[in-house]
């Protein structure tokens, strides 16, 4: 009988527990429903559908797959833009994780000044969507901001003109825009690894030290302490680390898909094909997160559980 009776108030104090839970993300579940739900609903419906924007407001009509053909055999830049997105991600993925693993290794290192080099490297987390990053990415500055009593106007180029560097080389012309465009993407990624530096400074700073004195018992090296301890000890990380950065890279306004659709599509109010096309992306995308994140959790995660 008391037994009975202890579990019942175990009980109801999980379900107090529970209804306090589910109190405190109320106001997050609206949310999602009012923002977030319903507007996925709706791109759903747009992407079938033709969409007029009239003097009555907004008319749809139900045009099945009409919108999908469209694109994918009428339309002369979608595709080409889709496949410049997967590449791009592709071949930007592999070295924003090396680097900011190699960052992370290094700012979790014992030497002078490692708290200021840690606030420098997570610089880009800061300022990434402010208007130092946007002079920074930008070609031209406005002469105006540059004006001198004389009345005399001087125009800036990029404030980083690897062009000019390269040209004093007087390397051919091929080869200048190749190195050009090999930099410019490189201070790119570089500026692309303040978040998952951090996780992997995060995930370092939780492996016990007392592993890393077993390993230096038993004779190993720095290279097999990264390999056999770090590593492994990372994979949970790594697996955050690789989904949150093909997110980013995937969704970043900077992809040619996502100009087109926001730069051309949107602007012009063509909101049928335009949800078209980013569900289009959206599968073809999720289709390669997935087929990544599986051949991680077969070929790596497994190993080194």
């Amino acid at each position: 009988m008391v037994t009975e009776m202890k579990i019942k108030k175990n009980k109801s104090f999980i379900d107090k527990h529970n209804r306090c839970g589910y109190f405190f993300c109320l106001h997050w579940i609206i949310g999602l429903a009012m923002f977030f739900v319903f507007p996925l609903i709706s791109s759903v419906l747009y992407s079938l559908s033709e969409v007029y924007i009239g003097a009555d407001g907004l008319t749809t009509t139900f045009v099945k797959l009409a919108n999908y053909k469209n694109i994918l055999f009428d339309d002369a830049y979608y595709i080409d833009n889709l496949k410049t997105s997967v590449i791009n991600m592709l071949t930007s993925l592999p070295i924003i994780i090396a680097l900011s693993l190699f960052l992370a290794l290094v700012l979790n290192s014992e030497f002078k000044g490692r708290l200021v080099f840690r606030a420098v490297f997570f610089l880009p987390v800061i300022i990434a969507g402010s208007v130092t990053m946007t002079i920074l990415q930008s070609n031209y500055v406005d002469a105006s901001l540059f004006t001198v009593s004389s009345g005399a106007e001087y125009t800036y180029g990029s404030l980083i003109d690897f062009d000019a560097m390269l040209s004093e080389l007087n390397l051919p012309t091929a080869i200048q825009t190749l190195f050009s465009d090999y930099l410019a993407n490189v201070f790119n990624l570089v500026w692309s690894c303040g978040v998952q530096t951090i996780l992997f400074l995060a995930g370092l700073q939780s492996i016990s030290s007392q592993l890393y004195e077993v390993g230096k018992i038993e004779g190993a090296n720095r290279w097999e302490i990264l390999w056999f301890l770090e590593i492994p000890m990372l994979r949970n990380v790594i697996m955050l680390v690789l989904l949150f950065t093909m997110v980013e890279l995937l969704t970043s306004m900077s992809t040619p898909v996502m100009e087109q659709i926001t730069s051309t599509m949107f602007s012009s109010q063509i909101y049928d094909k335009s949800s078209a096309m980013m569900w289009g992306y959206f599968i073809v995308a999720g289709a390669f997160m997935a087929i990544i994140l599986f051949a991680y959790n077969k070929l790596c995660m497994k190993r080194w559980e």
